[in-house]
């Protein structure tokens, strides 16, 4: 009986926990080494990243710096999405401007941190009047030039079916009890492998294996709107962000709350987001759809990803956050070399190390 049972047993190299945008990127990172991936999702877990707008931002507009670690995740993220594109056959990058609306005598800080920052690749040098007559913007724009969104939605849509076609995902939550960690792979009912990769996004804080993390998970709320004839194809930006999706919808976002960590909409979230609409913007709207998610976010803002220090078989790739459609591509590729031994380290301020 005992060898008719193991008959049935599959075996992968790696079991992911959950399919949110770490899930899938890691996935894909993983595949591209020649890796194969069994992935558990729990239906019932509400993921940030079908909440989420997929804004892709390389500065940080409060200090008008780069983002961290730009220069390297931007070529990286380029390429990821490109490769899945073509994966899935479908477009998931969309390039957009930002226009960021300035405040009375911003126009000289922007001109001179685009050239103390180095921001000469991300930015324009020269401030410019938006010729909108919807938008308020007496004292001009700046404009990030390279950014855009990422269609988080149908790239997570398209891995869920790629991977539901070669029968390489289930839906269901895992019950801890049942996952035994063997010397050197890890079972799973009916499933084996090398190692199980948590990217569970904030439902981390149940993980009995990461108590010593620490995260500062946020909540945050996005409209979606229908403007009555407003239709400009950037990202407007000033203390929110207004993003075209197309056919006159636009994505409203998005507000940060560090205690009500539900994932049900807030309507003083909604007036605050329309509130500050209208303060800047004058064309008619409709609120189409309001949604609520829990950014996964650790305690100094950086991702979490590594081998667990006493239980070498469990790993973690999460921590994402706000950033996560910039970072995600980056450190994913990362960790999937070097679960591969191709590298030998992780970086330094993103290495699970630091919780131990």
């Amino acid at each position: 009986m005992g060898l008719l049972l193991s008959l049935w047993v599959m075996k992968f190299d790696y079991l992911i926990i959950g399919q949110g945008l770490a899930g899938t990127l890691l996935v894909h990172a993983l595949n591209k080494q020649g890796k194969s991936c069994m992935v558990l999702d729990n239906p019932e877990q509400p993921k940030a990243s079908e909440v989420a707008a997929g804004v892709i931002n390389p500065v940080v507009f409060r200090r008008l710096t780069k983002s961290w670690l730009i220069d390297e995740l931007y070529p990286q993220l380029l390429n990821t999405y490109a490769e899945l594109e073509q994966k899935f056959g479908t477009r998931l990058f969309y390039p957009l401007q930002i226009k960021k609306v300035l405040g009375k005598g911003e126009d000289e800080f922007w001109r001179k941190k685009v050239n103390s920052n180095k921001l000469q690749n991300y930015l324009l040098e020269n401030p410019e009047q938006i010729s909108s007559p919807y938008i308020h913007a007496p004292f001009g724009v700046g404009t990030v030039s390279q950014s855009g969104r990422i269609d988080l939605k149908q790239l997570i849509e398209s891995m869920r079916q790629q991977l539901q076609k070669q029968n390489r995902i289930r839906f269901e939550k895992v019950d801890w009890e049942k996952l035994i960690l063997q010397e050197d792979r890890v079972s799973y009912q009916d499933l084996e492998a090398q190692k199980v990769i948590f990217c569970e996004g904030h439902a981390v804080s149940q993980n009995p294996f990461f108590k010593n993390l620490q995260f500062k998970h946020t909540k945050g709320e996005v409209l979606r709107i229908k403007t009555t004839t407003y239709d400009e194809n950037f990202i407007l930006n000033k203390a929110l962000f207004l993003m075209p999706e197309g056919d006159q919808f636009f994505r409203l976002g998005a507000t940060y709350d560090w205690d009500d960590l539900t994932t049900t909409p807030n309507e003083q979230a909604k007036i605050e987001l329309t509130e500050k609409l209208n303060r800047l913007f004058s064309d008619s709207y409709e609120v189409v759809d309001h949604r609520a998610g829990i950014r996964p976010t650790t305690h100094d803002r950086r991702p979490v990803l590594g081998l667990h220090p006493k239980f070498p078989q469990v790993g973690i790739f999460n921590g994402l956050g706000s950033k996560g459609t910039m970072l995600g591509p980056y450190f994913a590729n990362q960790f999937a070399r070097y679960l591969c031994e191709k590298d030998q380290t992780l970086h330094p301020e993103v290495h699970i190390n630091r919780y131990f």
